[in-house]
């Protein structure tokens, strides 16, 4: 294909059973002259929209039956003259979304029902709001039945759409994800709905919402969350809510806190997650805590401690977990267990 393409010259050359149905797509999109010789039953629906919008010539000659919702929209995108022959219903809501941005002139043959609240967000998110100053596609939206999670898309790149917002939708994650990019809504958010991760979602970004917190509602994973991000909150954590996998995920953030840590509280797996990025607890760390699993996770990134692992502890799967990463190791392995 891509010889004859440059060289069409070589056509006496070419074995003509070897190309499929994308090859002869691409091949008639730049060389018609070798039409004659197309096996056209070898092109399926996605080759057909990708040669006709190449070279509409060929289009007496396509099997319209087997092109998918898919390939009509590619295929009307960018050749819209071919709409009297599409089956519209073949055309799910992310179809029609990706088709109304190129062509709005769609619009009244729509299948408005087959979008979903992605499809909507997507479609209204990126609509010509900005260049005319209205939006096109608004006057058709079902809007009470969008949840939070529509809104949060809308609203982060088109907040002009506020006033037809449903608060009452949007959950405390939604809030939480709303805010951190438009924070102008704060007025509009009923506060005590956010729970602990909302809050500490909303604080790594938006820290001057830190006086309406509740903040005993975040517990020890929050709190690590947050503090991963924000230590300047470190006089408001009740440091007896962090378990050890929370203690494992904070001091991969901010190893100052280290000072704090009660050990104990970390067991093999929260070792191993910790010393992957901060190898330097390595003489704080109780060795017989770490299982078969916990040793392949640690020396797939920090093989430097393999003279500390007890070997007899991996197991057939822990094995081929770690061999994939570091098959330096390989004369470790016992041959039972290969």
């Amino acid at each position: 294909t891509e010889l004859l393409e440059k060289m069409p010259q070589f056509a006496d050359r070419c074995p003509w059973e070897k190309l499929d149905g994308g090859n002869w797509s691409r091949l008639l999109g730049e060389r018609t002259q070798f039409a004659d010789r197309c096996p056209w039953e070898k092109l399926d629906g996605k080759n057909w929209a990708f040669l006709l919008k190449h070279t509409p010539q060929f289009a007496d000659k396509c099997p319209w039956e087997k092109l998918d919702g898919r390939d009509w929209t590619e295929l009307l995108e960018k050749m819209p003259q071919f709409a009297d022959r599409c089956p519209w219903e073949k055309l799910d809501g992310w179809n029609w979304v990706d088709l109304l941005k190129r062509h709005p002139q769609f619009t009244d043959i729509c299948s408005w029902e087959k979008l979903n609240n992605l499809d909507w967000a997507l479609l209204l998110w990126e609509d010509g709001f900005f260049s005319t100053g209205k939006s096109q596609f608004a006057d058709r939206c079902p809007w009470e039945t969008l949840d939070g999670a529509f809104w949060v898309i809308l609203l982060e790149k088109q907040p002009q759409f506020a006033d037809m917002c449903l608060w009452d939708k949007l959950d405390c994650r939604d809030w939480a994800e709303l805010l951190e990019k438009r924070p102008q809504f704060a007025d509009k958010c009923p506060w005590e709905k956010l729970d602990g991760w909302a809050w500490a979602l909303l604080l790594q970004e938006q820290t001057q919402f830190a006086d309406r917190c509740s903040w005993e509602k975040l517990d020890g994973g929050a709190w690590a969350l947050l503090l991963g991000k924000r230590p300047q909150f470190v006089d408001k954590c009740p440091w007896e809510k962090l378990n050890g996998g929370d203690w494992a995920l904070l001091l991969q953030e901010q190893s100052q806190f280290a000072n704090r840590c009660p050990w104990e509280k970390l067991d093999g797996g929260d070792w191993a997650l910790l010393l992957q990025e901060q190898p330097q607890f390595v003489d704080k760390c109780p060795w017989e805590k770490l299982n078969g699993g916990d040793w392949a996770t640690l020396l797939a990134l920090q093989p430097q401690f393999a003279e500390h692992c007890d070997w007899s502890k991996l197991e057939p799967a822990h094995w081929e977990k770690l061999l994939e990463m570091c098959p330096q190791f390989a004369g470790k392995c016992e041959a039972s267990k290969q």
